[in-house]
């Protein structure tokens, strides 16, 4: 028994070529105009999966570099400050050189003592300072203020803990420096200590650089020889030995800055990676979409004609 004759299988096979054609087309045209050839997981699963992974990468990086800015913020507003004491603590010492000299007379002292608490005053005012995050920038992770007067009406930390750390590779940066770190400590009396012979000059202690720069206000004050002449002993050794402490404290900030963009050129470098990688796969390539493109229009174009010829064919046609 010969089958029936029918075009229906014909039929939907040509409409289906050309369903998947306009398809095509229509893929091509939007990779063109949004510029990207993965947007969605049915465009290219694999290649979908690993660009969230590579996004992902980037993301992440993109945080750190945001820590890493706030620290180098931070670091930067700190060296200016350290800058600025210091320059405060050389003005101080040539004071303290200067007076020294005995045959000054008293009212040369009142006016060097009227300096030095000028001096004090400015270094309290930077020691104040506060970052780009409104946060003192000596207090380490406490609340401002970074000094406050204490019982005695000397400035003691009021700070607590360590500065900010920002997270470089395994290790803890610190963005900054404490108090104490850079301007030292006051040390304590001992309680169980005799008392000071009034007769006498009061033996030297370890002070901070507040305490120092108030000391030596004092000791301009002074009308006592044997007291004077201690005093400005022990001042100069004071602002000697906290000079040389900022010193150390600039380095120790300038050596963590280094590290700091060190890591930066790093992270510059892996984003950039990260951001080809991510490109390679999901951005489309011009050339060759519109090279698709065209063939796709040209292909569709012949499949349509054709299917209207085909179309147009019946038994009668093949009978006559």
């Amino acid at each position: 028994m010969i089958p029936p004759l029918s075009s229906r299988p014909g039929h939907d096979a040509g409409v289906r070529r050309l369903t998947s054609l306009s398809q095509q087309l229509a893929q091509a045209q939007e990779q063109i105009a949004t510029g990207k050839r993965v947007v969605k997981p049915g465009d290219a699963p694999v290649a979908f999966a690993r660009i969230a992974t590579l996004k992902r990468a980037d993301g992440a990086a993109e945080a750190q570099r945001a820590a890493m800015d706030a620290a180098a913020a931070r670091l930067s507003a700190s060296e200016v400050a350290l800058a600025g004491i210091a320059d405060i603590v050389m003005r101080a010492r040539e004071l303290a050189l200067a007076a020294a000299n005995e045959t000054l007379a008293a009212p040369d002292r009142a006016a060097m003592a009227a300096e030095a608490r000028e001096l004090l005053a400015a270094v309290r005012a930077l020691a104040e300072q506060r970052g780009p995050d409104g946060e003192a920038l000596f207090a380490g992770a406490g609340a401002p203020p970074a000094y406050a007067d204490d019982p005695d009406g000397l400035a003691a930390w009021a700070g607590l803990g360590r500065p900010p750390e920002v997270a470089l590779g395994s290790r803890l940066l610190p963005a900054g420096i404490t108090g104490p770190e850079a301007f030292g400590v006051t040390a304590p009396l001992d309680p169980l200590a005799p008392p000071p012979d009034p007769a006498l000059p009061p033996l030297p202690r370890e002070r901070n650089l507040f305490d120092s720069l108030d000391h030596l206000a004092a000791t301009l004050g002074e009308t006592r020889p044997e007291f004077f002449r201690a005093g400005i002993d022990e001042a100069i050794a004071a602002v000697t030995g906290h000079g040389d402490r900022l010193a150390g404290a600039q380095a120790l900030l300038g050596a963590r800055a280094a590290r700091l963009e060190a890591e930066e050129t790093r992270l510059d470098r892996t984003q950039l990676a990260l951001k080809t990688d991510i490109s390679a796969l999901e951005d489309t390539d011009l050339a060759e979409a519109v090279a698709r493109l065209d063939r796709l229009g040209v292909v569709l174009e012949a499949a349509q004609a054709s299917f209207a010829r085909i179309s147009r064919l019946s038994l009668w046609d093949q009978i006559r």
